[in-house]
């Protein structure tokens, strides 16, 4: 009898037992479903910040870092003032100047000089591949061994035959049209 008492006792503590642990169960795998949406929601508003902002770097160093202002690119080749001057002196004696435009765009495969020359109506092209070339003069020789020069030519003028770009490589002696 007493075994049976103990065995009935040991049954219903089984009993409990179990239906303790289900009832823990179940509470675990409702707090957990509830923290795992918290989880999704986490991971997915952490992920969408970090898409941003390597899209916001990446926007950055496509805009302003590759089209930089600065005239200096290594400490040993920069352009000077003088060189500046120079340059615009000579294409500003063409006629009809608008306006001069010189800056620098670098990455890690080119360092180009580019100048940009505004034109309020036509010129003769033949003078504007004249004073190209002869803005060439205007720079130190290391820094024409070491940029490649654009020269972009646009006029306002309405029956323009402008647009033309001028190209030369820091190895050749001339413009390329």
């Amino acid at each position: 009898m007493n075994q049976m008492k103990k065995s009935k006792k040991n049954k219903e503590l089984e009993k409990i037992n179990k239906n303790t642990e289900q009832k823990e169960d179940t509470k675990i795998k409702k707090s957990s479903k509830k923290n795992y949406g918290k989880y999704i929601k986490i991971s997915l508003i952490v992920l969408v910040l970090v898409l941003i902002f390597t899209l916001g770097f990446m926007t950055y160093q496509v805009i302003f870092a590759s089209h930089s202002n600065s005239r200096v690119v290594d400490s040993k080749y920069k352009l000077t003032d003088k060189e500046i001057k120079e340059v615009k002196n000579t294409l500003n004696e063409i006629e009809n100047v608008e306006n001069i435009d010189i800056y620098i765009t670098k990455n890690m495969k080119s360092r180009i000089i580019k100048v940009i020359l505004n034109l309020k109506s036509d010129v003769e092209f033949d003078i504007i591949k004249e004073k190209g070339n002869e803005m060439l003069n205007s720079f130190s020789d290391s820094n024409l061994g070491y940029f490649d020069i654009e020269f972009f030519v646009d006029s306002k003028s309405k029956d323009s035959q402008y647009p033309k770009i001028g190209y030369k490589s820091r190895t050749s002696s001339e413009f390329s049209w």
